[in-house]
């Protein structure tokens, strides 16, 4: 169920409510993270082969998916953590350094954090699925001198995100 403004061209939908659990494996101290979509968080330790995965942090989280209006194509983001803002990075980071240029501008850095793909270092989004995300954020701003720009992980967040350290900003969901 779309529950947007019209003259809008991307709505939510398919909003799913649950839970984003970071876990380790304590025999080897490997990291993960993954949606639950169920109405309790996973607390639970569980058995894979040898391994021994325990859930390390849970929060409540939600999935999304963007319709294009003018397509009527729907755009799935089951890879997508979250938004990380700028300010939430250690003022060493990147990310915090362009954020803070980016802030005198009246831009407001956000970094698409995707759930790990197993291998290498993490996975981006495709460049369709920024554009409709940035359009989608930017179009509902109140205020029409700031901007929202997403950017894909070049930076390596999602390994922070994978090691516990979940970052936010709830101002990005007022659009103040």
């Amino acid at each position: 169920m779309a529950i947007e403004s019209p003259g809008l061209r991307y709505e939510m939908t398919g909003v799913r409510q649950g839970w984003v659990v970071i876990e380790h494996e304590i025999r080897t101290k490997a990291k993960r993270a993954y949606f639950s979509a169920g109405p309790a968080s996973p607390i639970d330790e569980y058995r894979e082969g040898s391994d021994v995965w325990t859930p390390a942090e849970v929060a409540q989280s939600f999935r999304f998916d963007l319709r294009d209006r003018e397509t009527g194509e729907t755009i799935p983001f089951d890879e997508l953590l979250g938004l990380a803002f700028w300010g939430s990075c250690p003022p060493t980071s990147p990310v915090y350094e362009l954020g803070d240029i980016a802030q005198e501008q009246r831009i407001s850095i956000y970094v698409a954090v995707t759930f790990e793909a197993g291998v290498g270092p993490g996975f981006n989004l495709q460049a369709r699925k920024l554009r409709a995300l940035n359009q989608y954020y930017n179009e509902r701003l109140r205020d029409r001198g700031k901007k929202i720009l997403i950017l894909p992980d070049l930076f390596g967040l999602y390994r922070e995100f994978s090691y516990g350290h979940v970052m936010m900003d709830l101002g990005l969901t007022a659009m103040e």
